[in-house]
């Protein structure tokens, strides 16, 4: 409405010509100028972006279909799927290019399809990138492991270790290769740092502690290196009271009672917390120059009218009939119950019968009884069920860890076994009751 009521006049003189016009007029062309070429700057601008986008796009495109190939992948090989695992990888490798990431999934395929050497070269490569190294070398760790190279397991892992100590699997793998070398203080030591780096809780792994300990001190003691001995059972039993391998080998490091007076004293209050006849045993041993009869009230002073379990029963009574109580004996004997007579229990009634009462003849029927009797509790292995003479961290057998207890062995079954003679005029022959392993 103003520029009506004030309309002005403008004249241009530009390159011979006039021109003559309103200001208002001028004003709208020079707006419609600016739309115009904004217009076709923008129209400039979206035919030159076209071609960028159109590649970004593609390549966004192959990229979800290359990282869905990659999740398949992985899938297939953590399903043992040997064909699902190749396709998925072609797949994966080539929309993805050589990328990091491919090469994992390439070195997995590999080594799920029993391509060794493929798979130790993708794990190669991919531990001699930093970002990659951990994954690269925890490959290696496990095609090493399949193709039973210790030399390369214990390298490797140890290099692991270095990059990342908080891994739970390399401080298992670790700890494994320790204790099957008998590397006692290393192994304690990988316990320590795992549980300060909060891979597991102290909870959880304060018995393989004592066991470890307990085999630090069995092997300082058949070094002659007693102090370290002393101080490993000690500490084992610190990490579980009632361990009797520890108590066991701290016992067998007293070498005079007198001068030990504190050591001694340590065993008896274990004693006391969990009587065991192993240990009692070893206690026992320790007062050699005493008469039978002051090494049975020494034990009875010690459980003092504890109530202990049978096999702690049979060996205080065995310690009464060494001492000639033979009441004694034989009241703690009846004691026990006729499902768990075993073989020690037939013995001592044996020998009770044959010094008490002077009968042969029953001491002859207990010592047929012990051939069907049940075993007597040993040290033997929960995995394999081999038996032991004595307590080890590693079963000798199985060569499992912390398997070795004191338990019931497995029971020889008696069977029936037929010998058919060659010789056709002579009857068949049958061995009954045949024990056999």
């Amino acid at each position: 409405m103003w520029l009506t009521d004030n309309p002005g006049n403008v004249t241009i003189y530009w390159l011979g010509y006039e021109i003559q016009t309103y200001f208002g007029v001028l004003l709208v062309a020079i707006l419609g100028l600016l739309i115009s070429i904004l217009i076709l700057a923008r129209i400039v601008r979206v035919i030159c972006k076209s071609p960028r986008e159109f590649f970004n796009a593609r390549k966004k495109r192959r990229e979800t279909e290359g990282y869905k190939a990659l999740t398949f992948g992985m899938s297939a090989v953590a399903a043992g799927e040997k064909d699902e695992a190749t396709r998925f990888s072609k797949q994966a490798t080539k929309l993805l290019g050589d990328a990091k990431i491919t090469k994992l999934l390439s070195a997995q395929t590999a080594a799920l399809n029993g391509d060794g050497e493929a798979a130790s070269r993708y794990f190669n490569t991919l531990s001699n990138d930093k970002e990659t190294q951990f994954v690269g070398v925890v490959g290696l760790i496990r095609q090493a492991q399949h193709s039973g190279d210790t030399v390369a397991v214990h390298r490797l892992t140890k290099q692991a270790y270095e990059l990342r100590p908080e891994s739970a699997f390399i401080v298992e793998t670790l700890f494994d290769l320790q204790i099957a070398n008998g590397s006692w203080e290393d192994a304690n030591r990988t316990l320590a740092d795992a549980v300060r780096r909060n891979v597991k809780p102290e909870s959880l792994v304060k018995k393989s502690r004592a066991v470890v300990l307990a085999a630090l001190a069995q092997s300082k003691k058949l070094e002659g290196n007693e102090k370290d001995a002393i101080l490993a059972s000690e500490s084992a039993l610190d990490y579980d009271k009632e361990f009797v391998p520890a108590a066991l080998i701290r016992t067998g490091l007293i070498s005079d009672v007198k001068s030990q007076r504190k050591a001694v004293s340590f065993i008896e209050s274990f004693c006391r917390l969990k009587p065991h006849p192993k240990v009692l045993e070893a206690y026992v041993k320790l007062w050699q120059n005493e008469e039978d009869l002051q090494k049975y009230q020494r034990l009875q002073k010690l459980l003092d009218h504890k109530v202990v379990d049978d096999e702690v029963m049979l060996f205080m009574a065995q310690s009464a009939l060494n001492a000639h109580l033979w009441r004694e004996a034989r009241s703690k004997i009846e004691s026990i119950i006729e499902k768990k007579v075993t073989v020690s229990y037939c013995l001592l009634m044996s020998e009770l019968e044959r010094l008490e009462m002077h009968d042969h003849s029953l001491s002859k029927s207990w010592l047929e009884k012990a051939s069907r009797a049940l075993p007597d509790k040993t040290w033997a292995c929960s995995s394999c069920g081999a038996v032991a003479l004595e307590w080890s961290a590693i079963c000798g057998n199985c060569h499992a860890f912390d398997t070795i207890i004191w338990k019931e062995p497995p029971r020889v079954e008696e069977l029936q076994t037929m010998i058919v003679s060659k010789d056709e005029n002579q009857p068949t022959q049958i061995i009954e009751n045949e024990n056999l392993g």
